[in-house]
């Protein structure tokens, strides 16, 4: 923000004018005091004195508010108000019976509010000029201030008074000047240092930024990596993420956990969701990549990817505050506990596995449920939406349940989505997957016959062999692999 900014300078104004406005509608009990205190014996004044007070107190008032409502010229507005509090205090400062010689300092005080130092010179004009016909209308009221009685003259007794109060109003004029030039000049290095802040911080944001984007594509590699190593559920982090986010919104629209799940929260446990798989990395492609049914060796190195998981994501680089990174090792850990505590790798149950991974557990099944794999067709909808149904209370929390049974249409448009747009990659995947393994298959079987040492084996397998390159070859269009 600059000195120079206009907008700090209009808000101030308008700030300051509300300010008067309830000054100026203060003024207006006064003269009805006056008239209380009168009938009380306390105060000597008129009636008709103060009906004219009170009659130019609410015109005063009235006008201002309206200049303030209609959003006239609020430089004029301002100059209407600080003259509006002269002509008050010169009024009630007409009676012979009332004092208020100090308070025609008001008006240039309020001025000073203003960072305008030509306008503080004027109306401290004003005031003086206001004082000056107040206390000749004093005189002419017979005041006893001027000792008419000792000082008979207009000259010996209004001149000497006025001389006094020119000189209190000259410390006024040099006081009021003080104000406005020191806190002009504070304001200014206020604002200048708010300007270096901000620079700071903007710089800190862009720095942050940076860093964030820089995070993210670590991020991102990784698990493109993980994709690559993982033929066929490349899609799968990418999909989990935008369930994540849907059945987070769905459980807190329903009234679950709504302190937890903030705007916030929920990004954060979207984002972490990329790498809640990570942990396949170190699991060997020919079990990641099997196109039938684990063995009981095999499902047993699978289960270990959360705690691998969990270990790499330990190495990453503090993220932000940190949050991030421990969301995603929650993720990684614990998205394949189950809510009755048979779940891996800790058999842990209930509360105990943190919110993000029961949500994370749901996202992951429904996707692998409802999408193609090599050993299994899509899933309906529907029947995905029988098995969580099924497992409600045993594999998932109750409350998680619900909310993808909530989310069903949403999900559906999602999956479908997805699908149309990744069907020819897909599918291309599908192919690599089925070539790996056939080519896996004569590999192993090549390496076979040169470890056989029986002749009747050996030639069994060469004629097999044969087959399965033939085979190869008709399949996939590369007759000259072999030579």
């Amino acid at each position: 923000m600059s000195i120079d900014d206009e907008t700090f300078f209009s808000e101030n104004l308008a700030n300051i004018n509300r300010m008067v406005s309830k000054i100026l509608i203060a003024t207006i009990p006064v003269p009805i005091c006056f008239i209380a205190l009168s009938n009380m014996g306390i105060f000597a004044i008129g009636s008709a004195f103060s009906l004219r007070v009170l009659a130019l107190s609410i015109i005063i008032a009235l006008v201002f508010q309206i200049l303030i409502r209609t959003k006239v010229n609020p430089e004029f507005t301002m100059c209407v108000g600080l003259v509006g509090i002269d002509l008050f205090i010169a009024l009630i400062g007409t009676h012979a019976n009332v004092g208020v010689y100090i308070a025609f300092g008001i008006a240039p005080i309020i001025s000073c509010l203003y960072y305008n130092r030509k306008l503080t010179n004027i109306i401290t004009l004003v005031s003086y000029v206001c004082m000056a016909i107040s206390l000749l209308f004093k005189y002419q009221n017979g005041a006893a201030i001027f000792n008419r009685a000792v000082c008979p003259t207009f000259v010996s007794a209004y001149i000497p008074i006025l001389a006094g109060f020119t000189i209190e109003f000259s410390f006024i004029f040099l006081i009021t000047n003080l104000m406005v030039r020191r806190g002009y000049g504070t304001l200014k290095h206020l604002l200048m240092l708010i300007d270096d802040r901000n620079g700071l911080i903007e710089n800190l944001r862009e720095k942050q930024s940076k860093l964030s984007d820089t995070q993210q594509k670590i991020i991102e590699f990784v698990a493109e990596s993980l994709k690559n190593h993982d033929l066929l559920t490349g899609f799968h982090v990418e999909h989990t993420q935008t369930y994540v986010r849907l059945i987070s919104h769905k459980l807190r629209s329903l009234g679950y956990y709504t302190k937890e799940l903030t705007d916030e929260t929920i990004n954060l446990y979207s984002d972490a969701a990329f790498l809640h798989d990570i942990g396949k990395i170190h699991t060997p492609e020919g079990i990641l990549n099997k196109p039938g049914k684990f063995t009981d060796e095999e499902f047993a190195i699978m289960k270990r990817h959360p705690m691998d998981g969990a270990n790499l994501i330990k190495m990453l680089p503090v993220i932000g505050n940190g949050e991030f990174n421990k969301v995603a090792y929650e993720i990684a850990l614990y998205h394949h506990e189950k809510w009755d505590g048979t779940g891996y790798p800790n058999r842990v149950g209930g509360t105990k596995i943190p919110l993000c991974a029961r949500i994370m557990a749901a996202a992951d099944v429904i996707d692998a449920l409802i999408s193609l794999r090599t050993y299994k067709k899509p899933m309906p909808i529907e029947k995905a939406m029988s098995i969580f149904e099924s497992q409600k209370g045993t594999q998932f929390e109750p409350c998680i349940v619900d909310a993808v049974i909530a989310c069903k249409d949403a999900i559906q448009k999602k999956d479908a989505a997805f699908k149309e747009n990744e069907s020819f990659e897909f599918n291309r995947e599908v192919q690599d997957k089925h070539q790996y393994n056939e080519l896996l298959k004569i590999q192993i079987l090549e390496q076979l016959i040169d470890d056989c040492d029986s002749q009747e084996t050996r030639k069994f397998q060469e004629e097999y062999l044969k087959k399965l390159k033939q085979e190869y070859s008709e399949k996939y269009d590369k007759t000259d692999i072999y030579g």
